[in-house]
């Protein structure tokens, strides 16, 4: 049950992970993490007390897909880096995208033009 409860956890962007609840979400060590963080494909959100580095739960999907494209294609944490980025853009695409799409009143549904499909004679 602890984990369906940390697998939910990260649906809230809100929310705040520290940097090795993160590493352990992901499957990753604290030197990856902050090897990321250094690359600029992590951001730590808010001042760092003590030295322990918090990331929104927002970037928790993305780096779990990228992770898992790592350990496919054996990608190196650069390459990895860049297609976070890459995902993090593309999630941020999608939601600009649907926050459109629900002002824009639906169109009509036209009756199809042109030929109409040919079907087998039935006897």
């Amino acid at each position: 049950m602890a984990t369906e409860q940390s697998d939910l956890t990260w649906l809230d962007p809100q929310r705040r992970i520290e940097q090795g609840e993160l590493a352990q979400m992901c499957s990753l060590t604290i030197v990856e993490i902050q090897e990321l963080v250094e690359y600029g494909a992590l951001v730590p959100v808010g001042a760092e007390a003590g030295n322990v580095r918090q990331f929104s739960a927002s970037c928790v999907p993305p780096l779990r897909e990228a992770i898992r494209l790592r350990a496919y294609y054996d990608l190196d944490l650069f390459t990895v880096s860049l297609l976070l980025g890459y995902l993090q853009r593309i999630a941020h695409l999608e939601q600009q995208l649907r926050g459109l799409q629900a002002h824009m009143p639906h169109p009509p549904h036209l009756p199809r033009e042109g030929p109409t499909p040919w079907r087998e004679p039935h006897a």
